[in-house]
C-alpha cells in the first residue's frame, strides 16, 4: 500500500482516546496536551506510510506520541530554566549568597562523590564517624569490627581523601591563621 492508502481513520481514529490519555498522563498540562499531541499527529501524517506498513501500527503510534511528550516535557524544563533570572540582577549581596550556596553545593557533592569512590568498608566508617558523628564504639557494633579496626579504616580514609581533595583546602601546606 502507499501512502495516499491510510487514512485518518484507519491509523488514528482506533486509538486517538488512547493517545490522548498517554500525552496527558506525561504531559499534565491541557495547553501542552493538545500541543503535543499536534505534534505526534504531524509526525506519524509524514510517516503514515511506514506507520501503516508496521506490524503494529498501534505501537508505533502511542511510541511517537510518548516521544512527543517526553520532548515537551524537555523544553519546559529548558524553557523554565532559561526564564531564571540571572545573578547580575540581584544585589551583589545576594549574587555572593546565591554564589557561596552553589560553591558549598559542588563543594559538598565532590566530598560525598570521593567518599564514594572509597572501599566499602572506609566508606561506611567515614560517613558514620565524620558526616554522621558517631563514636567509634557505635560504628564498630554497626560493622560488626573492633573500634581499633574502625579508627583504622576512618584514618585510612582520611588519608585517601585528603590526597584526592586537596584542591579543596584553603591552606594548602598547613598554615591556618587564627
Amino acid at each position: 500500500m502507499k501512502d495516499r492508502d491510510f487514512s485518518y481513520n484507519d491509523l488514528i481514529r482506533p486509538c486517538e482516546s488512547l493517545m490522548t490519555r498517554v500525552v496527558w498522563r506525561i504531559v499534565r498540562n491541557p495547553q501542552d496536551a493538545e500541543d503535543t499531541l499536534q505534534d505526534a499527529l504531524s509526525i506519524i501524517w509524514k510517516k503514515r506510510g511506514l506507520v501503516g506498513e508496521h506490524p503494529n501500527p498501534q505501537a508505533l503510534i502511542l511510541k511517537i506520541c510518548i516521544n512527543a511528550a517526553y520532548d515537551t516535557l524537555r523544553k519546559r524544563r529548558r524553557h523554565k530554566r532559561d526564564e531564571s533570572t540571572p545573578l547580575h540582577f540581584y544585589s551583589q549581596e545576594e549574587n555572593y549568597r546565591g554564589l557561596d550556596k552553589l560553591v558549598q553545593k559542588e563543594t559538598e557533592t565532590e566530598i560525598l562523590d570521593a567518599i564514594g569512590r572509597l572501599p566499602r568498608k572506609q566508606a561506611i566508617a567515614v560517613l558514620m564517624r565524620i558526616v554522621k558523628e558517631q563514636p567509634y564504639e557505635v560504628i564498630a557494633q554497626a560493622m560488626g569490627c573492633s573500634e581499633t579496626t574502625v579508627r583504622i579504616h576512618v584514618a585510612r580514609g582520611r588519608a585517601r581523601l585528603n590526597q584526592w581533595l586537596a584542591h579543596l583546602n584553603p591552606y594548602p601546606h598547613g598554615e591556618v591563621t587564627k
